[in-house]
Formats: structure tokens, C-alpha cells, sequence
């Protein structure tokens, strides 16, 4: 396996020469080829990124060809730098994974895909797939769950009076259209990467209507705070997203799909699961309090946690050489 993983290597490194960004004086050309990007003081190899490129792929059914990796790398890479930083992150502050929360994870991953018992290992070699990759990249989100609830938790309260304004806004939106979305998020930050990220996204927008899996290719390679939890953004008013996916989710039925759309940042797939009405089928009184708290909680926690991971970028010496 560790061959055919090298030789997939070999066939990226050729795909992505053109790009090569090694700054002069810092690495040989043998290092420059090696090296996929520099975090701190750990290096991502060129195999690191082929090996979790070929699980995203599996893990999101998607059909794999070169041209698809190469398309897909730059997402894979920034995945695995934020991967880094929140491990190394979690490692200095002493943050730590026990053997039964990784077996949990682990189970929960084979209950997801129909994978009997203690079969994870046999399916992913099968798949001719390394099982440490995709051990680490369990690991990696153990950690940053377990720093964020540990570091960030205990600041995020919920008042009494919040609750009482999101009641008021939710009545006074009763019988208003809402949309059940899901969304997979690529960034652009410069002008140079639009071709490559609209290229990619495309190629997702692709493989899904073929039938790959929505909430596997979001988990591997959106860049929204969504891809938790399979790119789900929720139930969202009229006036809570971006004109442009708006415009999108208004002319869509629910289970469908729609082409990449173009927004300030960047390009985004929008998933439309169902539609209702604000409060169609809720008592007078509203909804339960204690729900409003927790979702209240809950996006508070997502905004902090990615504020954390935007402080760790600015603080971190990352060198991307593809």
C-alpha cells in the first residue's frame, strides 16, 4: 500500500509543479517537492496529502481521477493545516484523547457507513486507504471539540432576556417562509485561486448529482464552521443568508441541489432539505425555552470556536509550498 500511495504522490507532485511556491533559500527542490505546507514546526508531506485526499474521496463516494485530486488538493491541504494548528493547540494545552474515545469514534464512524463491528481497519485497507490517516483525523476532532467545550464553554451564557427576544422574533415571524439548508463552502482569498476553487467546486457540484455523499464531501472539505455537522446550516428566515443563496433556495425543491453559486468570499453548494412556515405547527406559547437556550449556546460556541481558529491562523508560521 505504502507503493501505490507514492505513486499517487508522484502523479500530484507532477500535477501540481506548475504551482510550486517553495520560497528560494528555504527548501532544495527535493524538499519543495516533499513538502506540501510547513505549520509551525511539523511539516505535511506530499504523501500526508495524497492519503487524506483518497478518504475524502471514498469517504464522500466520489469518483476518483487525477484530475479530481489535483482540483481537490488545495481544499484537502488547508484542511489539514487547521487540523494541525487545532492539535497543536490542544497538545500545549494539554488537552489529551483516551483509547475509549477514540474507540467511540471509531464505532461511530462504522455505524455510519454499515461497516460491521470492529471492521474499520479491514474496510479501509480494502479501500487500499491508510488507517492512520484516518485515525488522525479522528483524533484531530476529539481535540478540537474536547479544547473548545473545555476553553470556550464556560463563556458562553445565555441570558433570560436573550431568550425572551428570540421568542418575541420568532412570533413576530410566525407564518414567514423558512428553509431547512445545508451548504459546502469554498473560501477564495486572493484573486489567483478563483480559477482552482471554481474548478472545484464544480467538480463537487458534479460527483453530487451522481449521487455522492452531501454530508461526507462537507465534513472533508467545506470550509464553514457547518462541516461539524455535515454542512447543516439549520432552519433559516428570509433575510438570514446571503442574497445570492437566497435567491437560489427560492427557486429550489426541497432534496435538491444547486449548481456553486458565487458569493463574497467564496463559492458555495447549497442543499435545500425542506420548507415550512415560521411556527406553522407550533403552540401559541412558542417554543420550548430550554431548545431556544441551547441553540442560542450553540451558535454563540461555533462563532467563538471559529474566532479561536482565526487567532491560531494570525499567531501560526504556515509555509503552503503547492
Amino acid at each position: 500500500m505504502k507503493v501505490l500511495q507514492f505513486a499517487k504522490a508522484a502523479l500530484l507532485v507532477l500535477a501540481l509543479l506548475p504551482v510550486v511556491l517553495a520560497p528560494a533559500g528555504r527548501a532544495s527542490g527535493q524538499e519543495a517537492i516533499g513538502i506540501a505546507a510547513v505549520v509551525n514546526n511539523e511539516a505535511i508531506s506530499i504523501p500526508d496529502l495524497v492519503a487524506r485526499i483518497d478518504v475524502a474521496i471514498v469517504a464522500s463516494r466520489l469518483q476518483a481521477s487525477e484530475d479530481l485530486r489535483r482540483q481537490l488538493a488545495p481544499q484537502v491541504l488547508r484542511a489539514l493545516i487547521d487540523e494541525r494548528l487545532k492539535v497543536q493547540e490542544a497538545e500545549r494545552l494539554g488537552v489529551t484523547v483516551s483509547q475509549a474515545e477514540m474507540a467511540n469514534a471509531r464505532r461511530n464512524v462504522e455505524q455510519r457507513n454499515g461497516i460491521a463491528p470492529g471492521g474499520l481497519d479491514a474496510f479501509l485497507q480494502g479501500q487500499g486507504l491508510s488507517v492512520g490517516t484516518v485515525d488522525d483525523q479522528l483524533r484531530a476532532e476529539i481535540l478540537w471539540s474536547k479544547l473548545v467545550r473545555g476553553r470556550l464553554g464556560a463563556a458562553v451564557s445565555v441570558g433570560e432576556g436573550e431568550i425572551d427576544e428570540a421568542l418575541a422574533q420568532l412570533e413576530a415571524n410566525r407564518g414567514r417562509p423558512e428553509y431547512r439548508a445545508a451548504e459546502i463552502f469554498l473560501a477564495v482569498e486572493s484573486s489567483e485561486q478563483e480559477s482552482a476553487v471554481r474548478a472545484a467546486a464544480e467538480s463537487l457540484y458534479e460527483q453530487l448529482i451522481r449521487g455522492a455523499n452531501f454530508d461526507q464531501i462537507a465534513s472533508q472539505f467545506s470550509q464553514s464552521a457547518t462541516a461539524a455537522v455535515g454542512g447543516d446550516i439549520g432552519w433559516v428566515l428570509e433575510g438570514e443568508l446571503p442574497g445570492e443563496i437566497e435567491a437560489v433556495l427560492a427557486r429550489m425543491e426541497p432534496g435538491s441541489i444547486a449548481p456553486p453559486v458565487r458569493t463574497f468570499d467564496g463559492y458555495t453548494i447549497v442543499a435545500l432539505i425542506d420548507r415550512r412556515t415560521v411556527l406553522s405547527d407550533a403552540p401559541a406559547a412558542g417554543p420550548d425555552r430550554e431548545v431556544v437556550r441551547r441553540g442560542i449556546g450553540q451558535r454563540r460556541l461555533e462563532m467563538l470556536a471559529r474566532r479561536y481558529l482565526r487567532d491560531l491562523h494570525r499567531s501560526a508560521f504556515i509555509n503552503v509550498r503547492i
